[in-house]
């Protein structure tokens, strides 16, 4: 290829947006053209529907959730300043055309972004231009859809989802009993990106062949790529799925007016730059758009398109936009050449079940086929098998080439008595079923995600506190109490639920622990810690005691077994202790003991509170001057340390208490500050192989001494963290606690790919002030403030609050912040707590009635007269 030093030297990056499915092609090729790529992710969460992006092709990796995230990348992205950013799937279209816009590189431009991927707009912007497409109806109301179909068109009609892909949910209606029907099937569901269908769509039925036009475009000038034909089946259900798509010679009709159809949409949707990837329909009155996409083919695959059409989709976009000037020279107004014939085959299938393996043989024999160039095999061990509805759910992917075609239809035939012997599948064919005591969003998200079926034991303390919300999806069954085995076991009989095979048992409540691996146990499935180890998660004395077995440093522990009497005790056993239940969490009641006097005080006042917990440990204290407190956050799965994020408190959790200060911590950079990992590693997987942890997630807590680097056992907890750690782990590292929960509790290995992130992301609590709670700023307020990035408001209004810290659990919110050093990050802490208590409304507590009358006139309704008024 010719080319142009001086420009290629200044062009060493470039941006892909949502790089999922066939978008995964394109940073090796930019890679052949000496050109790095920088990802950049649409939503907050990774879209687990398509095949996700290789995090080591790339050199940084964005996520662009809301406009402040939006922000604050294209400010990391002008340093780079990138040759292009395009997108690598369809949800990534818009953001791609705003960042392009925004950074002054070749784009398409946001005034059509909607047009080109909301599939009404897109029918409506040709309309208005004057070109042939389908009549169309949208709403939110099945009656509606159905009316329309009445009144304006004739049957049959399509009716699909406005902004999905790959056929999904899309139904071919014959009577308006289909129609409504298919219309509450779209507004019932998410598209595969995720995203919940708030409307559907309904258009006139186009007759005819469907063909597929694939382009590469540089400031409007064109090079066509391929075009291929349909080949689909029309399913009892009406669903219309692929089957073959068939290479076309570029002279045969009807290909010539399908090329110039296309243009005209091209230009009418304002793709001027980059690859499209359009679906037509011959009718009698000529060609007619389904829908275009402004990114590659979901079907293209680099060398199997170079051996058929000499060159492919993906390397064509990286020379168009690294190398325009050499794009023209060599592709622009021209059109492929067919060197042989080619189709790809997306098998069908009607078995339905898990997937428990993939027999290689059978594989080997369809490979072996002469036409068959690969096999793509969709599904892996613990995936589910479905008849196939969509190109989502058909479960091999076949790209066929051959000197003539006769041979790829031969191999065709062939293939259909071979495909089903590919996956061996569990013939109870159900749906994965997992038992959750207590809420945990994050899995009960992941649970929908993966199509699991789960049922919810959900106790009062986490009902009536109202901060829960449980997606429609999850089986719920109220109980008296969550930890109690024989609470849940009754409820699980009352609902009739005792007799489900269940897979697994998942809990992320820390007094249910024990509770869950019982459960387990008595159900026949799995958990992650069976009984016996979950007693060294929960039993202070016992977890100390066995890590420091193991040669890891650990404090002393003396058990106190009622602390409603210490009378026993004649002396302290160390110089200095620390007080806590054998058995608790979040420092709740938990304190420094310097004294005997000081302990017999706490237990005369546990006894007169008449204090339910009575087992009680009294620790050595670990600590001093200048001790800090180390965080370990991560997962194991089949005895192998997966994932691990090494962060600090800002203070350690007793300084906080003691000192009231407000609770901070971080995770350390896995860059940056790998000394830190270096150090922690080999303590956190030696405590975890003491404790026996084979599976599931680990919250460990360390006491650093910076001097030596010594690193001493605090305690660990068989489950995620509090706080945030959930969204820190997520913004940090792009890891989903709460999916590797899941997966771990039912037995599928846990995704632990790690995305780099520069910035430094923290927590902060959000204190507040004595009294009752009127009012405070909402989440979407504090996310607006600088680095903010994620906010919970946890305390409800109502209710009195204290501003005394007595446990690490005290705040009102909390928020994720990210900065680029850490003296930004705590500027940023302060900042947002400093605008928080500006705004809380609090009334001020066991005062008088003048107090407060005076308090409600000053802060609440200043223009107002409340004062008793006489009669004139």
């Amino acid at each position: 290829m010719a080319s142009d030093p001086a420009a290629a030297a200044d062009a060493k990056t470039v941006v892909i947006v949502d790089g999922y499915s066939t978008g995964t092609f394109l940073p090796p090729a930019f890679s052949r053209l000496g050109i790095e790529a920088v990802h950049v992710r649409s939503t907050v969460e990774p879209m687990t529907s398509m095949l996700a992006p290789d995090p080591a092709a790339y050199r940084e990796h964005h996520h662009c959730g809301d406009e402040e995230s939006f922000e604050r990348t294209l400010d990391a992205l002008r340093v780079l300043k990138p040759v292009a950013v395009l997108a690598g799937q369809e949800p990534g279209v818009p953001l791609a055309d705003a960042l392009s816009e925004r950074l002054g590189l070749a784009t398409n431009g946001t005034a059509l972004s909607g047009a080109r991927r909301d599939k009404f707009e897109m029918a409506e912007a040709l309309r208005a231009a004057g070109i042939h497409c389908a009549r169309q109806f949208k709403s939110a109301d099945p009656a509606a859809i159905v009316d329309w179909a009445e009144r304006e068109t004739s049957y049959p009609v399509v009716v699909k989802p406005l902004s999905s892909a790959s056929t999904d949910h899309v139904y071919r209606c014959h009577d308006a009993a289909e129609v409504g029907a298919a219309a509450r099937a779209v507004l019932a569901s998410t598209d595969i990106f995720d995203r919940r269908n708030t409307e559907a769509l309904v258009q006139s039925f186009l007759e005819g062949p469907e063909y597929i036009v694939d382009t590469v475009s540089v400031d409007g000038e064109r090079y066509v790529c391929g075009v291929w034909e349909y080949e689909k089946r029309i399913l009892p259900s009406g669903a219309n799925i692929y089957d073959l798509d068939v290479l076309l010679d570029p002279a045969e009709e009807p290909v010539p007016e399908l090329i110039a159809y296309v243009g005209t949409v091209l230009d009418a949707l304002g793709i001027r730059h980059g690859p499209a990837h359009a679906e037509v329909i011959m009718t009698p009155e000529g060609p007619a758009l389904v829908e275009i996409g402004a990114r590659l083919n979901g079907n293209m695959n680099p060398g199997f398109h170079d051996i058929c059409v000499g060159t492919n989709q993906a390397d064509l976009t990286a020379l168009a936009y690294a190398r325009p000037w050499d794009f023209r020279t060599r592709y622009a107004g021209h059109v492929y050449s067919r060197r042989q014939a080619a189709a790809v085959h997306n098998t069908r299938t009607d078995r339905d079940g898990l997937v428990t393996g993939v027999d290689q043989a059978a594989v080997d024999r369809i490979a072996a086929l002469p036409s068959v160039h690969l096999v793509s095999v969709k599904l892996t061990p613990g995936k589910r098998i479905r008849p196939t509805a969509d190109l989502l759910t058909s479960p091999l992917r076949i790209f066929m080439t051959a000197p003539e075609q006769a041979a790829i239809r031969a191999d065709h035939r062939t293939i259909q008595s071979l495909k089903d012997e590919v996956y061996q599948v569990d013939e109870a064919g159900r749906r994965p079923r997992v038992l959750l005591l207590g809420t945990d969003k994050y899995v009960m998200q992941a649970c929908l995600r993966h199509d699991v079926d789960a049922v919810l034991i959900w106790g009062p303390g986490s009902y009536d506190y109202g901060l829960a919300e449980v997606p429609a999806g999850i089986t719920v069954v109220r109980v008296d109490e969550q930890k109690n085995p024989e609470a849940v076991l009754m409820a699980l009989h009352r609902e009739g639920l005792a007799d489900l095979p269940f897979d697994g048992v998942q809990t992320s409540d820390e007094w249910s622990l024990v509770t869950a691996g019982l459960l387990a146990s008595h159900l026949g499935c799995r958990f992650v810690v069976d009984p016996a180890t979950a007693v060294y998660f929960r039993d202070k004395s016992l977890q100390k005691g066995r890590v420091a077995a193991a040669g890891i440093p650990a404090a002393r522990v003396t058990v106190i077994d009622d602390v409603h009497d210490v009378s026993a005790l004649t002396e302290l056993p160390y110089e200095r202790a620390v007080l806590k239940p054998i058995a608790g969490a979040g420092t709740a009641r938990t304190t420094v003991v310097d004294s005997l006097e000081r302990l017999r005080e706490l237990s005369d006042r546990y006894r007169e509170e008449h204090l339910a917990q009575r087992t009680f440990a009294l620790e050595e204290y670990v600590g001093g001057s200048g001790t800090e407190e180390w965080i370990a956050d991560g997962f194991v799965y089949d005895g192998t340390l997966r994932f691990l994020a090494v962060g600090r408190y800002g203070l350690p959790c007793l300084t906080m208490v003691d000192e009231q200060q407000v609770l901070w911590m971080r995770h350390f950079d896995q860059k940056t500050e790998a000394w830190a990992y270096d150090r922690a590693e080999p303590v956190v997987r030696g405590a975890l192989s003491a404790l026996g942890l084979r599976d599931g997630l680990f919250h460990m807590e360390l006491f650093h001494d910076p001097e030596t680097g010594v690193l001493t056992f605090s305690e660990c907890a068989a489950r995620g963290g509090g706080a945030l750690i959930d969204e820190q782990v997520m913004a940090k590292f792009g890891v989903n606690f709460g999916e590797a929960a899941l997966f771990c509790a039912i037995g599928r290995p846990p995704k632990d790919d790690i995305t780099y992130r520069p910035e430094l992301v923290g927590t902060s609590y959000l204190p507040g002030r004595s009294g009752v709670v009127f009012d405070c700023p909402s989440p979407a307020e504090l996310r607006a403030l600088p680095g903010v990035e994620f906010a919970r408001i946890e305390f409800p209004v109502g209710q009195r609050f204290s501003a005394d810290v007595d446990s690490t659990n005290h705040r009102m919110g909390q928020v994720l912040v990210s900065a680029s050093d850490d003296e930004e990050l705590q500027a940023r802490f302060s900042a947002v707590r400093a605008w928080f208590d500006e705004r809380l409304v609090v009334a001020p507590y066991g005062v008088s009635g003048r107090e407060l009358r005076a308090w409600h006139r000053e802060v609440l309704r200043p223009d107002a007269d409340f004062a008793d008024q006489m009669w004139q």
